[in-house]
């Protein structure tokens, strides 16, 4: 990296970056610059540009195109820009988010300190632009403007993933990030920019006058600790106003205060007194504007909405959603609302009706208006609408609308231990996916593309290992209601990354399956929340466009709306794959324990289940969920834990299932993920098990289901081995305790092996019919066996739990006659015959050969002498009776 040094050195260090020129591969070009997108000077990888801006406002661009050795060398450009001036530095994915001045806050930098640096990835197809902007000289006592010289260069590097950064992290000199509650108010203030003010164009146009003001008031700061712990202070005088209002907008009731007003104010005067003319006289007409010495007694939220710097919120959480009873129409059940005490003229059907017949949204009358602003109706009016409503005979059901959130050879493959763990960073060897394997097995095979939804905050599908994945033709945004599903959180993208991101390509990272398209469906806004009418809607979009399988990394509380969505994907044989929580209690989240939901938990690197994992009874499966590297929409490869990253790897083998085999169901893909599942079950060495309680401090006691782990489900996901069933044909008949074989089908040719944990109980070879019988020597009840089966570059165990078997059927007789000397019949094969005279003692006792036969001898019996015969197993469970009546 660029090393960064502090204010004092930026002279010696220009100079000495200016001498490079002398120095092969690292030269200074003369000053030259492009004073717009149009004309962007190209900036090529080791070179270092000098530049000069004369007045304030003036901008020189530049454009950088990485060749195709740069993307598969490096992850990362390291952009610096060096200059005693202050000047704003901005880069961009591409011409067009350029010309729109559309990127991200960690790529909008300054030089208040003398220097900065970008570490932009290579996440996008290029070319790159950056625009180096004048903001003016910080004296204004000065007659004439002083000009701002620069350098500018960039050089590839290799960057891990990490976690996402603040600008403020990498600044020398300040330390407000580096105090108690530094990081959480910066992140309060860079969502409210990000995402609050984003939404309007007023809004906009604020944080773009504050991108240009805080550098002038950053130059103020650094190295000079007093001024900052008086930023400091007044910031965090205004905490819970921040906090509340990057989480309710329009929404926020904060009042503020008198303390917080005069933190208000003196942070106000701060940076008015830091900056240039020309901006002091923009944030005073802001300061007018908004009344920033009026704000003490009102409700912030307000202020922000009338100022139109938030957009207006809908309450979205007054509605009620309810369905008529088959049968019945909306006429009628508008007739009878009045005798209940419900307004009929709040149904509307224009959002739901398309979802499913008969179901319908109520908007309970919101409360009076307060200042200015109209109130939600309260939770205990809203149920009791919901109660009246559900109390009519006409209504199915009625529930309120809930909220639901989201559960958080390329370049950086060697950070992804779930595909291959190597033990790196004290990680379990092989405690992964096996995906190498996987893949050298996808080479020999057919394989078509399976389309995927990922119902969630969206999926940029603009970063060059999406691009072309993402069906955006067939997305849909039902936050905006629009097909814009473009990704304002990152948690959508991330998700869809760890799914399909293209391997291969040098770009990122590499995504489970390659033979998919990713249909990108918003149901949760950018701050990651969403309710039950469009995650509803979202399911029933994405089984409509084609979907096989659904990924859902949300969760909240049952609703009975979204299981008739979850039913409907089911009868459309669409597989729902859903995380499980992130609570770490044995309760999982809804739609997690909907019976149509595929649930899925969290494991980590040691190949165990992660603390914050929920479980319970219902949990199919684990799958890699802790400190999971993917893409995010600024371009970078960030870690993030979570059940939600756990689900999109059983989604993505789920859907490479389909590919190799579409005729399979829903639920013969979701057997064969878990048979083939590795386990990773935790057993306590000190002969202990933690005890869990339930809500009522009731101990919750493990079901302790044969061959399923309560915390694990069947196991970890091994896409390998589930990818190989399908390729092999591979199934196992049921196995019963009386059993003395194994029998199934299998690919002509293939080995099989029976084993009981480490024990080998068998083995054979699959016949040229695409069966197999292996004997075995019979096994008790609820032992778990696995049925290894190999042929080629495929491998994988099948995992069946024997059952407890019933007696056998009665045997079929054959007449007997006072001639006779045997008693012969058939019986299933291996079971015993005892035949017995009237007073049911055994007389004769015989095996069944292999194909059920048998021959008892006894002597000649008199006429109309009255036998019995059974039949019984290994296990001495014997059948009923067969009464035989000797002829003449």
């Amino acid at each position: 990296m660029f090393k960064k040094q502090v204010k004092s050195c930026v002279v010696v260090l220009m100079a000495i970056i200016l001498c490079m020129a002398a120095l092969p591969g690292y030269e200074a070009s003369a000053v030259s610059k492009g004073t717009s997108v149009n004309e962007a000077i190209g900036l090529k990888n080791g070179e270092v540009i000098s530049g000069t801006l004369q007045n304030e406002k003036e901008e020189s661009w530049y454009q950088i195109t990485p060749s195709a050795q740069d993307v598969a060398k490096h992850t990362h450009m390291q952009i610096a820009v060096k200059s005693k001036q202050v000047l704003s530095v901005s880069v961009y994915p591409s011409k067009d988010r350029a010309i729109k001045d559309d990127t991200y806050s960690r790529y909008r930098v300054d030089t208040a300190s003398g220097e900065t640096e970008i570490n932009f990835p290579h996440a996008w197809s290029g070319p790159y632009y950056v625009k180096v902007l004048y903001l003016g000289s910080e004296e204004d006592s000065r007659d004439e403007e002083e000009d701002a010289a620069y350098t500018i260069g960039y050089k590839g590097a290799n960057l891990p993933p990490s976690e996402p950064i603040f600008p403020e992290e990498e600044e020398p000199g300040i330390i407000i990030i580096e105090k108690k509650h530094g990081r959480q108010i910066l992140q309060s203030i860079r969502t409210i920019e990000d995402k609050r003010f984003n939404e309007t164009a007023d809004g906009q146009k604020l944080t773009r006058l504050l991108q240009k003001t805080k550098p002038f008031l950053k130059s103020k700061l650094i190295n000079n600790q007093k001024k900052q712990q008086t930023v400091y202070n007044h910031l965090l005088t205004l905490k819970s106003l921040l906090n509340d209002v990057e989480k309710n907008g329009a929404f926020s009731g904060h009042i503020v205060t008198e303390k917080e007003q005069q933190a208000i104010r003196s942070l106000f005067d701060m940076l008015k007194e830091a900056s240039p003319a020309y901006l002091k006289k923009e944030l005073e007409t802001v300061g007018q504007k908004v009344g920033i010495d009026q704000l003490e007694g009102k409700s912030i939220g307000y202020v922000l909405e009338k100022q139109k710097l938030v957009p207006e919120e809908k309450v979205n959480t007054n509605k009620i959603i309810f369905k008529l009873k088959d049968g019945q129409t909306l006429q009628s059940a508008k007739k009878k609302m009045k005798g209940y005490g419900i307004q009929e003229n709040r149904v509307t059907s224009q959002s739901v009706n398309p979802l499913f017949k008969g179901m319908y949204v109520y908007d309970v009358p919101a409360g009076k208006e307060s200042a200015g602003k109209t109130l939600k109706a309260g939770k205990a009016v809203i149920k009791s609408t919901a109660r009246k409503l559900s109390s009519m005979p006409n209504v199915e059901f009625a529930e309120p609308v809930q909220t639901y959130r989201a559960l958080s050879n390329d370049a950086q493959y060697g950070y992804q231990w779930p595909l291959k763990n190597s033990a790196q960073n004290s990680g379990k060897k092989g405690a992964d996916v096996k995906f190498e394997q996987m893949n050298t097995l996808i080479g020999t095979s057919k394989m078509k593309q399976t389309l995927i939804a990922v119902v969630d905050t969206g999926v940029d599908s603009r970063l060059s290992d999406l691009s072309g994945t993402v069906r955006t033709d067939l997305g849909a945004n039902l936050i905006g209601r629009n097909k814009d599903a473009i990704d304002d959180n990152g948690h959508g993208t991330h998700v869809a990354g760890i799914i399909a991101a293209k391997a291969d390509n040098h770009y990122s990272m590499a995504g489970l399956n390659q033979h998919t398209g990713i249909i990108p469906v918003k149901v949760l806004d950018a701050y990651g929340n969403g309710d039950t009418e469009h995650i509803a809607l979202g399911i029933k979009h994405a089984v409509d466009k084609g979907a096989k399988v659904i990924n859902m990394s949300l969760g909240g509380y049952y609703s009975k709306v979204i299981e008739y969505a979850m039913n409907y994907a089911a009868q459309k044989n669409v597989l729902v794959v859903v995380a499980s929580g992130n609570d770490g209690i044995p309760e999982m989240g809804y739609p997690a324990t909907s019976k149509y939901a595929m649930a899925v938990g969290a494991s980590n690197r040691m190949d165990i289940a992660a603390e914050f994992s929920s479980y319970g009874k219902g949990l199919s499966m684990s799958a890699p969920g802790s400190d999971i590297p993917s893409l995010m929409p600024d371009g970078n490869v960030s870690y993030l834990s979570g059940t939600s990253m756990a689900t999109p790897y059983v989604a993505a083998a789920a859907g490479l299932l389909l590919s190799k085999n579409p005729t399979l169901k829903p639920n013969q893909v979701r057997n064969i993920l878990q048979n083939t599942a590795d386990d990773i079950s935790f057993k306590a060495v000190d002969g202990t098990d933690d005890v869990f309680y339930d809500e009522n401090d009731e101990p919750v006691v493990d079901p302790k289901i044969p061959g399923i782990d309560w915390m694990t489900g069947h196991g970890r996901l091994n896409a390998f081995a589930a990818l190989s069933a399908v390729e092999l044909n591979a199934s196992v008949n049921k196995v019963e305790d009386q059993h003395q074989k194994v029998t199934g089908k299998a690919k002509a040719g293939a080995a099989i092996s029976v084993y009981r944990g480490k024990t080998l109980l068998g083995k054979g070879t699959a016949s040229k019919k695409g069966t197999f019988s292996v004997k075995i020597k019979h096994q008790n009840k609820n032992k778990v066996l696995h049925i290894k089966m190999s042929k080629g570059k495929a491998a994988t165990s099948l995992k069946t739990v024997v059952k407890k078997g019933k007696a056998p059927a009665k045997p079929k007789v054959n007449r007997v006659t006072v001639k006779s000397k045997t008693v012969k019949g058939t019986a299933g094969a291996g079971l015993t015959i005892k035949v017995k005279n009237k007073s049911k003692k055994v007389i004769q006792t015989v095996k069944t050969n292999s194909k059920g036969a048998f021959t008892a001898k006894i002597k000649p019996q008199k006429a109309k002498t009255v036998l019995y015969v059974t039949a019984s197993d290994v296990r001495k469970r014997e059948s009923k009776a067969v009464k035989v009546v000797v002829k003449k």
